[in-house]
């Protein structure tokens, strides 16, 4: 049983990889209504660069932000900036998993005027 437990976990986790990999371009869309769109990448290393639209009901409403990142395995990690505007000028960093073919969790850390933390629950759309 042991064996097939594993069997299936590691099933799940390729399915997972390969979905977000496979889905160039891409938009996946946050429990809070954060949209990333993944425009270009390179599926040899993983890595990606797109663009990242805020929380519509956020201080800083559906602004949009520069986003690279890279893909290894099930595990996802990108930048989120903002340097052309003084407003809502905030670089984060994420870090997270695929949890499913069409699932990231993913925790981040803002900095702008104060830093600020948390989570994040994405659906490929």
């Amino acid at each position: 049983m042991y064996r097939f437990t594993v069997a299936l976990l590691l099933v799940i986790a390729s399915t997972a990889a390969s979905s977000a990999q496979g889905h160039l371009p891409s938009i996946w869309q946050g429990e809070h209504g954060a949209v990333l769109k993944i425009l270009t990448g390179d599926p040899a290393t993983g890595a990606f660069s797109g663009v990242f639209v805020s929380n519509p009901a956020g201080p800083c409403a559906a602004v949009p932000y520069n986003a690279t990142g890279r893909i290894r395995g099930n595990w996802i990690g990108f930048r989120t900036w903002k340097t052309w505007s003084p407003d809502c000028n905030v670089t984060a960093v994420w870090s997270g998993r695929l949890v499913g073919p069409a699932t990231i969790v993913a925790h981040w850390t803002a900095i702008g005027v104060v830093r600020t933390r948390g989570t994040e629950v994405f659906h490929l759309l």
